[in-house]
């Protein structure tokens, strides 16, 4: 008896239970200071996920300027395995920990066959550094790893 396998049979999408393949990772970080390079991790997204939107929720961390920045991006969890860090994939510098809201990152999806941490890295420090919340919420696909 043969046995005979679709083409694209291991590459394809595989939903993830009776509810399709939708994915929701959240978490965050609360900073002690804000100074140039920083880097805050607060999530981790795991590997097979084809991510295709990254919301950061946070407080106001500078309540004496305008100007504190970061750009977001990712980088593996083991730097042996892969993929190649990039501090500003999702987002490149803005002020948007200057004041409390809510930043949609643009970008184009991208699939992690490794797991990766979101990044932001610091570009302006806080002229008056407020500890507060950071929160990451990814969405994506689960395809899972090749």
């Amino acid at each position: 008896m043969a046995t005979f396998n679709a083409a694209d049979l291991n590459t394809r999408n595989r939903h993830m239970g009776g509810y399709g393949n939708t994915v929701v990772v959240y978490g965050s970080v609360t900073p002690a200071t804000g100074a140039l390079v920083d880097v805050y991790r607060p999530v981790r997204i795991p590997a097979g996920v084809r991510v295709t939107d990254l919301d950061i929720v946070n407080d106001d961390l500078d309540t004496g300027g305008t100007a504190f920045a970061a750009k977001v991006g990712y980088e593996p969890v083991n730097s042996a395995e892969g993929p190649v860090a990039d501090d500003d994939y999702f987002s490149a510098a803005s002020t948007f920990l200057s004041a409390a809201g809510r930043k949609a990152c643009a970008f184009q999806p991208i699939k992690f066959e490794k797991d990766v941490f979101v990044i932001l890295t610091v570009t302006v420090a806080a002229t008056t550094f407020a500890s507060g919340a950071i929160t990451a919420i990814v969405k994506g696909d689960g395809e899972g790893v090749k």
